[in-house]
């Protein structure tokens, strides 16, 4: 699937989507010969994850762990992987909310942040 059918499935701006490409957060696409980038059906659901993990307040630090766990839970079921996210559920739930922009732009609206 192509960067604007994936940006449809969460609701994401495609120059978003690059974002979390160049911020390690999403695996680089394959390409086409024509340049196009091409995606697997899982970057869906890894994108529908990054925004559940920046809704609850994880760093970008926080949700490459996130994603890496739940890459490894999904090939190879464990308790311990479980654990460490519910253990940092817990951590992130007693933050106060940040003022800051976010670094890849504004979800709602589609902007760009262009710093970062």
């Amino acid at each position: 699937m192509r960067i604007g059918e994936l940006a449809g499935l969460p609701g994401l701006a495609p120059a978003t989507i690059r974002c979390y490409e160049r911020r390690g957060l999403l695996s680089r696409p394959s390409r086409t010969p024509a340049g196009y980038r091409t995606y697997s059906p899982e970057a869906g659901l890894q994108l529908r994850l990054i925004r559940w993990a920046k809704g609850v307040r994880f760093t970008l630090g926080e949700t490459r762990e996130l994603l890496r766990l739940v890459g490894e839970h999904a090939h190879k079921p464990s308790d311990r992987v479980r654990s460490r996210f519910d253990a940092k559920l817990r951590e992130v739930e007693g933050r106060p909310l940040s003022n800051s922009r976010p670094p890849c732009g504004d979800l709602s609206s589609g902007r760009v942040s262009t710093h970062g």
